[in-house]
């Protein structure tokens, strides 16, 4: 039994080890695209209904894939094929990234929409992931979810 419970903690150590040897920090900027899209090396139109149809990611200009994997599909599906950044953890291998800061361009100017585990709304409110409210498909503060609410 305690062979077993060494060997696990042992295969345990590998695979983090694995995980952690296989990422590196850095940069990926492209567009907001669908899964499905990307496969068939393009991106989606902008019309393209992300929160419905395909799973999102980062579409880069090399024709590369990221999906993000600490951040919700619904989250960036707000903006489909707006210009994104995306800094954090860079898995190659898996086409993963785990987000540490997203920033989206719009209008012609960047903002950071996610840092660190916490959405930045539209109206520049900071609010944990967990804690956020999404109102007609975008995410917000809790106060300033009850006034989208009041707005319906």
């Amino acid at each position: 039994m305690l062979n077993k419970l060494i060997s696990s903690i042992a295969l345990l150590l590998v695979l983090a080890f694995t995980v952690i040897a296989g990422s590196k920090d850095g940069k990926v900027t492209g567009v907001i695209s669908g899964a499905h899209c990307a496969i068939n090396g393009m991106a989606c139109p902008p019309n393209h209904d992300l929160t419905r149809e395909e799973l999102p990611g980062v579409f880069t200009k090399e024709g590369k894939f990221y999906f993000l994997t600490n951040v919700p599909q619904s989250f960036l599906a707000q903006w489909p094929a707006k210009n994104i950044t995306v800094e954090g953890k860079i898995y190659e291998n898996e086409h993963g990234i785990d987000a540490q800061k997203i920033s989206i361009k719009e209008n012609g100017k960047w903002h950071t929409v996610f840092e660190n585990g916490d959405i930045i709304d539209d109206m520049g409110h900071k609010v944990s992931l967990a804690d956020a409210v999404i109102v007609k498909d975008k995410w917000y503060c809790p106060k300033c979810s009850m006034m989208m609410e009041k707005k319906k």
